[in-house]
């Protein structure tokens, strides 16, 4: 296999069509190894949703492919005082009580290595200095590129307190974290869109960061509304085709439970090249599916998927679960139930929540599931 040309074995990968492939293509041998490292650009411009799992060992934690359905031989593991708040380019982000982010890459981990000594598989931020409140917490990191093919380069936003305050960090050259004095409303979602940090507020306003002179630009779509009489929680994903998505999740109070649940689902579409913005309802995504949530939001199209639903919207966590989660020995956060996290169907109109104590091991724990919407190679001992 060594001996086989560069050019070959570069037009084998670029076949490879599921996550568990590329494993076997990069563990094949040095060679096919340096091939794969040197296509990693392309590997992370794929987008293969992948769920965080909880196994039966404390604290360990393994990658669930949704192509492959199946579990991925790669278990890693994470403290428990950790919880999952963000992934970006094959990178998780988890966030402990004294604020402290840390940044994981599950896929490079070698089995048996002691994580934390290898800067390309394990990197911790400096603290984020704690609001004046009494409830603080991390709610969502995302990054601007691949801390391994992009070390010099890449920041580092995160909404962050009661408040939602916003600070950002360029681990290469700041040794803090910068803090965005603002006056927005509170956020609901981040994401790294078109070359710019972009946030989304409760009024659906959009926000674009400037990195280069750490500026602000706040667009409200002509046409958007707020529908005081339900509870919304805001998505934003960047469609297959590119494109800005809003998935609104309409929650109504369950008086007598004492809980939020699920009523329904809107996405619209964000025309950028209009005279005025302005956010254009959608009544299908058609071959496309979604997958929302805290921790990371991402789509893809259902066709190439076993398994994935079209025109469907896959709420994945919820963070309001974590906060109404009761806390187990160990640390981790148990579910005993959640109503917002399920499938909701664009034609029928229809979400279907799953059943956490019932349903599949990957839903076991919604309250740190991930996605992992990209690769990164996985380097063989």
């Amino acid at each position: 296999w060594a001996g086989l040309s560069n050019e070959l074995v570069d037009l084998i990968l670029q076949r490879l069509a599921s996550v568990s492939d590329y494993f076997r293509f990069g563990a094949t041998c040095t060679a096919w190894h340096d091939v794969a490292t040197e296509n990693i650009n392309y590997l992370l411009s794929l987008k293969h949703p992948m769920l965080i799992v909880p196994l039966n060992a404390q604290d360990v934690w393994n990658l669930y492919s949704i192509k492959d359905n199946k579990l991925l031989p790669l278990p890693f593991q994470v403290p428990s005082v950790d919880r999952f708040v963000g992934s970006s380019n094959g990178w998780l982000v988890t966030a402990d009580d004294d604020l402290v982010v840390r940044l994981l890459n599950p896929l490079c981990l070698v089995p048996g290595k002691q994580i934390g000594c290898d800067p390309n598989t394990y990197i911790t931020l400096p603290p984020l200095d704690p609001p004046y409140s009494n409830f603080d917490h991390v709610r969502k990191v995302v990054l601007s590129a691949n801390p391994t093919s992009s070390p010099d380069d890449y920041m580092v936003m995160a909404i962050f307190g009661a408040d939602h305050h916003v600070a950002y960090i360029k681990p290469s050259k700041e040794k803090k974290w910068t803090y965005v004095n603002h006056n927005w409303g509170v956020l609901h979602d981040l994401i790294y869109y078109r070359d710019h940090f972009c946030a989304i507020d409760y009024k659906g306003e959009v926000i674009y960061f400037n990195e280069v002179d750490g500026s602000f630009s706040k667009y409200l779509p002509i046409n958007h509304r707020v529908e005081l009489e339900n509870f919304e929680t805001k998505y934003l994903v960047e469609s297959p085709t590119g494109e800005l998505l809003l998935v609104e999740v309409i929650k109504r109070w369950h008086w007598h439970g004492g809980y939020n649940y699920t009523k329904g689902v809107g996405v619209w579409n964000l025309k950028l090249d209009s005279e005025e913005w302005e956010w254009m309802e959608m009544k299908s995504i058609e071959d496309c599916a979604l997958f929302v949530g805290d921790s990371s939001s991402l789509s893809v199209v259902a066709s190439d998927f076993c398994g994935c639903q079209p025109n469907c919207i896959y709420l994945i966590d919820d963070y309001e679960a974590f906060l109404y989660a009761s806390m187990a020995p160990n640390g981790s956060y148990a579910l005993k139930s959640t109503k917002n996290v399920g499938v909701y169907n664009m034609e029928t109109r229809r979400f279907t929540p799953y059943d956490t104590a019932k349903d599949d091991v990957w839903l076991a724990d919604t309250a740190k599931l991930g996605i992992v919407p990209s690769f990164v190679v996985y380097k063989p001992a």
